[in-house]
């Protein structure tokens, strides 16, 4: 049985796998590159759904803890590097709308996907207001992410007028200075969500909600991968990904002039979405699985609480850390 191991859905994702070896051999072929554009889009799926499954067996095997400090490291791998490569290739702008559509498509799009989705099949789905409360605050501090830094531009150059050279000097140093607020920030929710640390000197169990297993929602007879095999897909899933994210910041300039669209539209709504497609397709899963009950205690989650889990830590990943880190 050695295929008990490989779910329906990673068998999918598997077959995907065909746009990355297309898209790294269509450098090789006189290709236009608005085609290769796409095929790169395509590309980041499976990656970004191995990557998912790959820090999911981690956790089975490792315990919550790792695979949550797996998850938050390796979460959001593709927006990361766009924000990386990107800044190289002075794409600012498609950096800037990469993160926003994945910020938009984590908290609004795959929320809304998710309440539907579970109010179609339940009618009146239940979820803890305990975690509700939690992923408020988490949409808080995301908000808070994304808002300094426009703050801060609009105090050192003004809300209409725009910056000159004088104006670079403090407007870098202020956004370095927000960067490293945000990141100590990201690290107190590493601390205190995903590992579960509670106080000094005091260790808590880590919310359920910030790292999500298919455990939860799954058959209680599925074998999860072996460390070793998690660890080679994860690793190799996060190398194929840097060379498609090149070949796909290469052919934004010429997707943007063949088919007259923005760099912002570009990287709002394809690029945006394309990380999330495997993210948004468990968490509609997990909303789903289980109705819950009428229980308002820590315990009493339901499939809603887990998936508004992983859009709530999926958001706050990318406001207080691929966003400081990335640009």
């Amino acid at each position: 049985m050695r295929w008990a191991i490989v779910t329906k859905e990673q068998r999918v994702l598997g077959a995907l796998l065909a746009f990355v070896a297309a898209t790294l051999l269509s450098t090789l072929l006189p290709i236009p590159a608005w085609i290769r554009f796409f095929m790169a889009v395509a590309a980041i799926v499976p990656l970004a759904g191995f990557i998912g499954a790959a820090t999911e067996a981690l956790a089975d095997r490792l315990g919550a803890r790792v695979g949550g400090l797996f998850n938050a490291t390796f979460g959001n791998s593709p927006d990361l590097l766009v924000g990386v490569i990107g800044v190289q290739k002075n794409l600012i702008p498609l950096v800037k709308a990469t993160l926003v559509g994945a910020l938009i498509s984590n908290s609004a799009l795959i929320m809304g996907l998710c309440y539907l989705a579970a109010g179609l099949k339940y009618g009146r789905p239940r979820f803890n207001r305990h975690e509700a409360g939690h992923h408020s605050v988490l949409m808080m501090l995301t908000v808070a992410a994304v808002l300094f830094p426009s703050l801060g531009s609009f105090v050192t150059c003004g809300v209409r007028g725009g910056c000159n050279g004088a104006s670079e000097g403090p407007i870098q140093e202020i956004s370095i200075g927000i960067g490293l607020v945000l990141l100590v920030a990201y690290v107190a929710y590493l601390l205190y969500g995903v590992l579960g640390i509670e106080g000094i000197g005091k260790r808590a169990q880590p919310s359920e909600t910030h790292f999500l297993t298919e455990e939860a929602a799954a058959p209680a007879h599925r074998t999860a991968w072996p460390v070793w095999l998690a660890v080679a897909v994860l690793g190799a899933a996060t190398l194929l990904l840097i060379p498609v994210i090149n070949i796909l910041t290469d052919s934004v300039a010429p997707v943007t002039q063949a088919l007259g669209l923005t760099e912002v539209f570009v990287g709002m709504v394809i690029v945006g979405n394309a990380g999330n497609v495997a993210e948004a397709y468990a968490a509609i899963r997990f909303a789903v699985a289980r109705p819950g009950s009428p229980r308002t205690g820590v315990h009493g989650d339901s499939g809603l609480d887990l998936a508004l889990g992983i859009a709530s830590a999926s958001s706050i990943q990318i406001a207080a850390f691929v966003a400081p880190v990335g640009c």
